[in-house]
């Protein structure tokens, strides 16, 4: 008898246990509008939230159980959903908060954003776990995209730094689609690298290299300098294919973003941010700047991209050493 009772303890305390870790995989989203008329748009914002919710819990459900995530049909497109496994390859994550209250944003290309998503990357290095998602959905209220977003006071300056609303709508376009660059590099997406630079695109790349030369007293002493190497898409592109396929983990991330409109060609912006560059085999820190065409905005197209290493013997470098957009010479 006292067997059998301490039997049914261990089973009930078992099902506490495993209601209990369901419950707090449980994520509820609650969403405000933007930019929609919301007394016209209760059953999609409904959906919205309720596909918010079904996605994010799937996610924490998954790691908890260390196995991939399973989505209930009608929440995440195919396309979105092949993406998001190619990040949870890189990581596993976990939604940080069991309730998001969040603004649902229209998109200037259609179908709407949740951004300030908290997320703990488990593959990530102790001072980059704390991320945050982006969902993007369709104009049916369907995941269609999910992207690892820029810090969210930067964005919004960003955001709100044009003089009227075309301005602001370009900058959403912008941001938006720097936020699925950033994404692609660390979902190993090679394939999307290679559609978003035009085939005749510069890419140049610095490299610190030690040189010897002559002091005031004709002394030779070691110094640091520059050498930059240009590489056309095909060489970039395959590069890439080498280090995602040797690395086990990536995580590229953006700061210090600023954008520029170019004088001529209003549709080309040049983008100059600080990127941070962490692989399983390699990290650095250098400038990136990004000259991109939006004259479609389905299909911007990079023509320009360089780096250069962040410090040169010790010394960050100035702002007059940094390439900028008015150094290349854009036909169109």
């Amino acid at each position: 008898m006292k067997t059998a009772i301490k039997s049914l303890q261990v089973f009930a305390l078992l099902i506490f246990c495993t209601n209990n870790v369901h419950a707090q995989d449980i994520v509820n989203v609650k969403l405000s509008g933007k930019g929609i008329e919301m007394g016209e748009n209760n059953a999609l914002i409904s959906q919205i939230e309720n596909n918010a919710s079904t996605f994010l819990s799937a996610i924490n459900t998954a790691t908890v159980k260390k196995a991939k995530p399973k989505f209930s049909s009608g929440t995440i497109s195919s396309d979105a959903q092949v993406s998001l496994l190619a990040m949870w390859e890189m990581s596993r994550f976990t939604c940080s908060s069991a309730t998001i209250e969040e603004r649902l944003i229209k998109k200037p290309q259609g179908g709407f954003e949740v951004r300030n998503i908290p997320v703990i990357m488990e593959e990530a290095p102790a001072d980059e776990k704390e991320q945050e998602l982006v969902l993007i959905f369709n104009s049916n209220g369907l995941i269609d995209n999910v992207y690892l977003s820029i810090e969210t006071g930067r964005y919004n300056q960003l955001l709100n730094a044009g003089n009227d609303v075309t301005e602001f709508r370009r900058r959403q376009i912008i941001l938006d689609f720097i936020e699925n660059f950033r994404t692609a590099y660390n979902r190993k997406d090679a394939d999307y690298l290679s559609s978003v630079f035009s085939e005749d695109a510069l890419i140049i790349t610095g490299k610190v290299v030690q040189v010897s030369r002559p002091d005031a007293s004709g002394q030779f002493l070691p110094k640091q300098t520059v050498q930059y190497q240009k590489q056309t898409k095909k060489e970039y592109i395959e590069k890439l294919r080498r280090i995602f396929k040797s690395n086990d983990y990536i995580n590229v991330k953006f700061d210090e973003i600023e954008i520029k409109q170019h004088k001529k060609y209003p549709t080309i912006y040049g983008v100059n941010m600080m990127q941070g560059w962490n692989t399983s085999r390699y990290s650095d820190v250098g400038y990136l700047l990004l000259v991109i065409d939006f004259t479609d905005d389905e299909k911007p197209q990079i023509h320009v991209r360089t780096w250069q290493p962040d410090r040169v013997d010790g010394k960050k470098l100035s702002d007059q050493e940094k390439f900028k957009l008015e150094q290349f010479n854009i036909a169109k």
